[in-house]
């Protein structure tokens, strides 16, 4: 007779992290591939055959600013198939795993590359402390995969929803949660405002300026990987670029980590929870009546006018009073020392 044998915790247990593992390396290539696509790939070709045409029939000004409406265009679409194809996967941790798998690639490729320069120079006390580091870092990063700690911490992000477009709540505490994101906007956003005010961020004045030769391109200010040094020292052959113009596009990537980070804080559950019991609260509030208030307000500011004026007559009597030579308590106007002017000299006094 056939059994059914129901699975074991331990065999369910091991076998989704693999799942989730697979799962967040497919979401991340797409992730990646859709973010090569909106700031690389659209571009060049852009730039390349329509933009150049656009730009010398109309104004390099429109063609910038319908490009942008074409990466825009673009990254909605991509966000919308990536979100229909996410409703069909139903992995717990997906989210979380796919920013840590991200974060992972980036990590292990600049350790590595760190490395491998490091490797080819000199060896000092201060590049094998370097590149210590850096293997210490990969390591670490294989424990966090080895150990099954990715899937824990991409499970809490995911439970968090620290990775998630839907709102907690949404109908609860908007006033001060409003508030709290204006706030939040505000501190982050003076954060970027000194960054930039300060010169904080690479300036690229000479960003992609033809050389004098025609060949190369002055990339002074973007963030290359891979590149080769022309006889020009402004001038870089090859490589790819991770960033351009880091001094438009970092404050671009801050501001939107900060209105992702303000609008993702209101609706993190405890804190969230907060927010709502902290309107609740401030809703059982009894606020006084405009009358009253201008009514309290006046007297209050009448009684301190009041109060002042008796204070400085009291000061004035028993100053004057103390003074008189029959009290002798305080010095007299005799007594006390004259006051030196301006054009006098210690030995007038």
């Amino acid at each position: 007779m056939a059994v059914a044998v129901q699975p074991t915790a331990e065999a369910s247990k091991s076998a989704q992290p693999m799942g989730l593992i697979a799962a967040s390396c497919v979401g991340a290539v797409f992730v990646l591939g859709a973010a090569a696509l909106v700031l690389r790939i659209i571009p060049g070709f852009w730039e390349s055959s329509i933009g150049r045409g656009i730009s010398q029939a109309v104004n390099p000004l429109f063609s910038t600013a319908l490009l942008v409406v074409v990466q825009v265009a673009a990254a909605v679409a991509i966000a919308i198939a990536g979100t229909k194809l996410a409703a069909n996967q139903k992995t717990p941790g997906a989210r979380g795993g796919i920013f840590f798998v991200i974060s992972a690639v980036f990590t292990a490729f600049f350790c590595g590359r760190a490395i491998f320069l490091l490797a080819g120079r000199q060896l000092t006390a201060g590049t094998v402390v370097a590149m210590l580091v850096n293997a210490a870092i990969l390591f670490f990063l294989v424990q966090f995969f080895r150990t099954g700690k990715f899937a824990e911490w991409s499970l809490v992000v995911d439970e968090g929803g620290l990775l998630s477009v839907n709102a907690y709540k949404p109908s609860q505490g908007l006033k001060v949660r409003r508030l709290t994101i204006v706030g939040l906007l505000l501190i982050l956003g003076s954060g970027v405002w000194t960054l930039m005010t300060h010169n904080w961020i690479p300036l690229n004045n000479m960003i992609k300026v033809p050389g004098i030769d025609g060949e190369f391109s002055s990339r002074l200010g973007d963030w290359v990987i891979g590149f080769t040094e022309a006889k020009n020292p402004l001038h870089r052959v090859g490589g790819f670029t991770i960033l351009p113009d880091l001094a438009f596009t970092i404050p671009m990537v801050l501001i939107a980590a900060s209105i992702w980070f303000s609008w993702r804080a209101v609706n993190f559950p405890p804190f969230a929870d907060f927010l709502i019991a902290t309107e609740a609260e401030i809703n059982k509030v009894s606020w006084t009546p405009r009358k009253a208030l201008i009514r309290d307000t006046v007297v209050v500011l009448t009684s301190l006018v009041l109060i002042t004026v008796f204070l400085f007559v009291i000061d004035v009597f028993w100053g004057w009073l103390l003074s008189r030579e029959l009290v002798g308590v305080l010095p007299t106007d005799k007594e006390k020392p004259a006051v030196v002017k301006d054009n006098q000299t210690p030995l007038d006094w």
